[in-house]
């Protein structure tokens, strides 16, 4: 299309000149002079007319008049901006090694438990040491990364220790760390012990019984206490702490919710050693035992049946006609209750001034109260054993039941007294712990909510 325009451009063009060039020879020129002319004047031949042709524009003109112009750039022409300088860059700042000591250097009166740690920071840590004042090196731990120091031990009682060491950074250049640390000194330390001891087997109803040297009366401090023992069981069962007042004082006791199941494992930890009781007064060890709990027995002893049964393992293998104490007498009153038994002895004297006998011979004696409550053999009660219950209150068997009953019972296996007119308490001996509700139990452990102290 654009080259038929073109053409159409140029046929206009030409048609023009051509019509002008019609026009203009109408007009006759003057003939030359001497050229071949007459005298006679008779007409001459008219010269042919000279045609000026204009020229034709050129091809782009018309081009140009149908297509916009447009620039095209020069290539040629750098227009690169002009080079500057880049800023150099700043140097590098190495930091210097620091560090920092938890509790702080030259703290006194820590307890001997108090986790000391150092930490670097920039840079590690070298020839950490702590001393005690007669030059001991007490144990640390430095980390992998060697940016973290910790003590590895318990430090003494009373005791000035002296640290050393240094905090390398990346540059080699080192800061020195020393200082000392002192301990808290005590107005006395408080011995312990753990019942039923390593390597026993006991009853079902067996407490454990954390026996503390004095009387703890310090809330904070029995919780200190019981935050310091684990008891681990296998299998798991479920239990808890009280504060209970033993004959020799208070104690710590824990028992499971219901006896322990035969063959349980367990295995108590009391980490005693620079634990605060309050009062400046503070443990002096770490106490340990591991026992296992034997087969189920339970004897079951009924004030108006007059007999005690034993139950293994859910059978009864005894059934023993029995007398109790004469319930006409709140002095001589079988008291009623879970009792466990505690010791056994073949003889045991007895007296009892109030009812004018002394040292009398029980043998076969099975103790279950430290308030003088056995089951023994009195071949004297014999004809009413299993009748009638006259006794000052033990429970009497036959002298050949009484020893079937001893050779075969153990500590920690549960009594249980029912249809006594005067229930136990705390007032019958060491332990009455299954005498003590389950939720009225748990409200005695100083970590409980409820617990009044």
């Amino acid at each position: 299309m654009r080259g038929t325009s073109i053409k159409f451009a140029v046929a206009a063009a030409l048609a023009a000149v051509v019509l002008a060039a019609c026009t203009a020879g109408r007009t006759t020129a003057a003939p030359a002079a001497g050229a071949g002319s007459s005298t006679t004047g008779s007409p001459t031949a008219s010269s042919s007319p000279v045609v000026t042709v204009p020229p034709v524009p050129a091809v782009t003109s018309a081009t140009s008049s149908m297509t916009p112009a447009t620039s095209t750039p020069d290539l040629t022409t750098s227009s690169a901006p002009a080079t500057t300088s880049s800023p150099k860059p700043p140097p590098v700042v190495i930091p210097a090694a620091t560090f920092s000591a938890s509790p702080r250097i030259g703290s006194t009166g820590l307890p001997p438990r108090t986790a000391i740690s150092l930490k670097a920071a920039h840079g590690t840590l070298a020839g950490v040491t702590m001393k005690g004042s007669d030059g001991t090196v007490v144990k640390g731990m430095l980390s992998a990364d060697r940016t973290t120091w910790t003590l590895a031990e318990p430090l003494g009682y009373s005791s000035t220790y002296t640290l050393s060491g240094k905090a390398v950074g990346a540059t080699g250049k080192a800061v020195p760390i020393a200082g000392t640390y002192g301990t808290v000194s005590p107005d006395n330390v408080i011995s312990a012990n753990i019942s039923p001891g390593d390597a026993d087997t006991v009853g079902i109803a067996a407490p454990i019984l954390i026996s503390i040297g004095t009387d703890i009366m310090n809330t904070v401090g029995r919780q200190n206490i019981e935050k310091a023992i684990t008891i681990d069981t296998v299998p798991k069962t479920q239990g808890s702490f009280a504060w209970i007042q033993h004959d020799d004082g208070w104690g710590l006791d824990w028992r499971p919710k219901v006896y322990w199941a035969p063959g349980t494992k367990v295995s108590v930890k009391a980490n005693l050693y620079g634990v605060s009781y309050g009062e400046n007064l503070w443990g002096k060890q770490d106490l340990t035992s591991s026992f296992v709990i034997g087969r189920s027995e339970i004897t079951k002893g009924d004030i108006n049946t007059h007999h005690l049964k034993v139950y293994r393992d859910g059978k009864l293998v005894f059934d023993f006609p029995t007398s109790f104490g004469l319930e006409s007498d709140p002095g001589r009153v079988t008291h009623g209750g879970t009792y466990i038994v505690m010791s056994k002895e073949y003889l045991h004297l007895m007296s009892n001034p109030a009812y004018h006998y002394f040292n009398f011979k029980a043998y076969y004696a099975v103790r279950i109260s430290n308030n003088g409550t056995f089951i023994h053999a009195n071949d004297g009660t014999a004809d009413v054993q299993g009748y009638d219950n006259v006794t000052h209150g033990c429970a009497n068997l036959t002298t050949s039941n009484a020893k079937a009953f001893y050779d075969q019972t153990m500590y920690g296996d549960p009594v249980e007294i029912t249809n006594s007119s005067i229930p136990m308490s705390q007032s019958d001996g060491d332990v009455y712990d299954w005498s003590i509700p389950w939720d009225k139990w748990q409200t005695l452990s100083a970590l409980s909510k409820s617990y009044v102290g």
